[in-house]
């Protein structure tokens, strides 16, 4: 989750400079750092984002040598928002930004520090937080006609992150940051987005407060996590026409016709991207326990999905390798049965979401929006008619043994479905357990566990043991082998 914060601080930075640079006119690039030419560029991006931004001083825009400085800086104070919730502040940074030939610009930035502040309203529980990345600077080279980055790099010397809760309380520092973006114009106004990027030396320390259960704070470590982006026909050119149509829309235009036209610029974005996919991988993560430290050589999360389609699907596998556990921290019969390898795919298809985007954008568009209650109402009965499924394929890896599984399973309006379970060398994990005798009852109650198991499996040539198993949560009965279980088998 902390990585995934951290990760969220550096594409706000993508995403500022792309409002920042971006969308400055042709004309303004042609012409000297003037303040005509400041007043282009404010002209262009009004376009996009209206007037605000430059009224309440969330950007500004001013001549400085061959180029333009472009200062970014908003909070919930210049946004308007009420003095007795959430307060927040990003920023100010400033980039520099140069006019070249045919549409492009150069961007430069240097900033001693890039802060995010937040802070919970006076009602419920208090929370706040705080980021700071250090030292960054960065470069590219933006492409007006495609409205996108044709390439962009950025690097920080460190990060600090604090967040303080009822909950925990987070200290996570980072060394290097470093990443690059590249931008590709393809067909029909599409882009393709690669991103790459590498954090170096985490260090995080949570502090759980839980009276009931004191414990001492739980340091986590990683040498690098490295991430990686993808989006391919990315409708860039479509979504920057929306933000125009809607920066240039009257206040209270929400007449037939002017949500027809909101409606049309929406689905035109439609189907987002085509493919996405993202990465993220720890390398030598510990996690520091009052037993010791809990090393493990990589973690990798890996992300799929093509775009808003009638025939969305989402993929997302895991794996874990190399887990070391420090001594002492299971007994010496249960080291050959603890896992160090471990994968998870799971697949979801099924998803119409064409037709569950075109549905939130008919009910999110009408001149009285609805509430999240009618809006579910509304899309739940798409994504029943979708018939969603669940394909899961996992693996775990010990050194006495292996299991392996795989199914599919339907999700609404009721899990059902089939599975495959196969293991190795059961018996080796009896005899592990057989050694730890009536070291408690843990192991006892394990060892009938097992030897139940084994009753129910088919053994298969190899020698492994095989589990089929079918399962039906509305008849509440799951069926391993033939032989069948729970309050529907009683039936």
């Amino acid at each position: 989750m902390q990585s995934e914060r951290k990760c969220g601080v550096r594409r706000r930075v993508v995403l500022a400079g792309v409002a920042l640079v971006g969308l400055a006119s042709s004309q303004a690039m042609a012409e000297p750092a003037t303040e005509q030419g400041a007043k282009a560029i404010r002209d262009e991006i009004t376009r996009y984002f209206g007037p605000k931004v430059f009224e309440k001083g969330i950007l500004t825009i001013k001549p400085n040598g061959d180029g333009y400085d472009l200062t970014y800086d908003v909070s919930s104070s210049k946004l308007g928002l009420p003095a007795d919730g959430a307060q927040f502040s990003f920023g100010p940074f400033t980039g520099h930004v140069k006019p070249e030939a045919d549409g492009k610009y150069v961007f430069e930035q240097t900033t001693p520090s890039l802060d995010f502040t937040y802070k919970s309203g006076k009602a419920g529980p208090q929370s706040e937080l705080v980021q700071r990345l250090k030292n960054c600077t960065g470069k590219g080279v933006f492409d007006l006609k495609a409205v996108q980055f044709a390439d962009q790099s950025m690097s920080c010397e460190s990060a600090v992150f604090t967040m303080r809760s009822p909950i925990e309380d987070i200290d996570a520092s980072l060394g290097k940051i470093d990443f690059a973006l590249i931008g590709k114009v393809g067909e029909a106004g599409k882009s393709d987005l690669n991103m790459t990027g590498d954090l170096l030396d985490l260090v995080e320390t949570v502090t759980v407060k839980d009276p009931a259960n004191p414990a001492p704070p739980m340091v986590l470590r990683a040498d690098r996590i490295h991430e990686t982006f993808a989006a391919n026909g990315f409708s860039s050119q479509q979504f920057m026409q929306a933000l125009a149509y809607f920066a240039a829309r009257k206040a209270g235009d929400n007449g037939k016709a002017a949500q027809e036209q909101a409606r049309a610029k929406l689905k035109a974005m439609l189907p987002l991207w085509k493919t996405l996919a993202a990465q993220i991988r720890y390398d030598n993560l510990t996690v520091g326990t009052p037993k010791g430290i809990i090393k493990i050589a990589t973690v990798d999360t890996n992300l799929a999905s093509n775009g808003l389609v009638k025939t969305g699907n989402v993929g997302l596998n895991l794996a874990m390798n190399g887990l070391v556990l420090p001594d002492g921290m299971v007994p010496d019969w249960a080291k050959a049965v603890v896992p160090d390898k471990a994968t998870l795919d799971i697949n979801l298809t099924g998803l119409d979401l064409e037709t569950i985007a075109g549905k939130a954008i008919e009910v999110g568009t009408d001149a009285k929006p609805a509430q999240p209650g009618a809006l579910q109402a509304a899309l739940m009965p798409l994504l029943l008619a979708g018939q969603p499924k669940l394909a899961f394929d996992q693996t775990l890896t010990a050194p006495a043994y292996d299991v392996k599984g795989k199914g599919e399973s339907s999700l609404l309006p009721a899990q059902q479905g089939k599975a495959t379970v196969s293991a190795s060398n059961l018996d080796e994990i009896a005899a592990a357990l057989g050694k730890a005798g009536a070291a408690g009852p843990g192991p006892q109650r394990a060892a009938m566990g097992i030897a139940f198991l084994k009753g129910l499996a088919k053994t298969e040539a190899d020698g492994r043991l095989t589990w089929d198993i079918d399962f039906d949560s509305l008849a509440r009965k799951v069926t391993v082998n033939g032989q069948s279980f729970g309050p529907g088998a009683q039936k």
